[in-house]
């Protein structure tokens, strides 16, 4: 029986064809990603850039050790208005009053949480009438609450002030 070679390079061909289109273990269907941190729409969502320390130098070689005294810098106007933008304007929206790209996905029925416990989030808190004192906000911002997260890993005690004092002074 003679078996034909171009039957043969077809058929290699198309197994090879075949092969090539299944999907491996432990792999992303999609293999080219847009590394998002370069993205414009998501530099939104992170938090700010803390930058080096004016005195800083860049390491060259082991030696003796010195120690940095970072509270000599007595610079650190932090920007209320910057640090709600990146952090609370998502939800609050621009102007504190609950609206935020955020607040429409937070309630709706599509959400994951509604699916799991038929359950609707509550919409993000207006800003704007609320009871809480300044102090209290500190402390509410601190720790979270609900699909709020708590910012006291994220954010200083500088930091968390800076954005309730933007909230009080300028918004309300």
């Amino acid at each position: 029986m003679k078996i034909n070679k171009k039957i043969i390079i077809v058929l290699s061909l198309f197994v090879v064809m075949l092969t090539s289109c299944v999907q491996q273990n432990n792999t992303y269907p999609v293999e080219i990603f847009s590394e998002m941190h370069y993205n414009q729409s998501n530099k939104y969502q992170e938090p700010p850039r803390v930058p080096a320390h004016p005195d800083s130098v860049t390491f060259s070689e082991v030696g003796d050790e010195q120690v940095l005294d970072m509270d000599s810098d007595s610079s650190n106007n932090y920007d209320g208005a910057y640090l709600y933008t990146v952090n609370c304007a998502f939800c609050h929206g621009d102007n504190g009053n609950g609206n935020g790209p955020a607040a429409s996905k937070i309630t709706d029925e599509d959400n994951y949480w509604y699916k799991v416990t038929g359950e609707r989030h509550k919409n993000p808190a207006n800003l704007l009438t609320s009871q809480l004192s300044r102090d209290n906000a500190v402390v509410f911002i601190k720790g979270g609450a609900g699909l709020m997260p708590a910012y006291e890993n994220m954010l200083t005690e500088d930091e968390i002030k800076a954005i309730v004092n933007y909230i009080w002074d300028d918004l309300q």
